[in-house]
């Protein structure tokens, strides 16, 4: 797994690492993708992205608060999991699984702040 170093200096990417292995065991996934990326780049109109094809993640970093970052990096990991699953991606809003993983990240995140409040305090 690759994090790219963001050019902001405020990212705490020990959280960030932490917090994949923590979603990795909670999701009991098979594997990581095998990139992920954070990028201070705008990705549109969306905060991150899952690309199965090219087995990688990539979730926009720039002025965001760590939780959000976090968030958006479990939303896109459940997505990984429902691949690994044989689930067919529809990443319509309100799709089901959409919802699925919009629950399940606000799960993990609820899950790993018990034991990591400083989260929201990080930038």
């Amino acid at each position: 797994m690759k994090l790219m170093d963001l050019l902001c200096e405020v990212y705490n990417k020990a959280t960030i690492h932490d917090f994949v292995k923590f979603v990795a065991r909670e999701l009991q996934l098979q594997r990581l993708p095998k990139k992920i990326s954070l990028t201070n780049k705008s990705l549109g109109q969306t905060f991150g992205t899952y690309a199965p094809d090219l087995d990688e993640l990539v979730i926009y970093a720039g002025n965001r608060h760590t939780v959000d970052i976090l968030r958006t990096l479990a939303h896109e990991l459940v997505h990984h999991k429902q691949m690994e699953t044989g689930v067919s991606l529809d990443g319509s809003d309100g799709s089901p699984i959409e919802n699925e993983a919009n629950s399940i990240a606000g799960e993990l995140l609820r899950k790993y702040r018990y034991k990591n409040p400083e989260i929201y305090t990080e930038k």
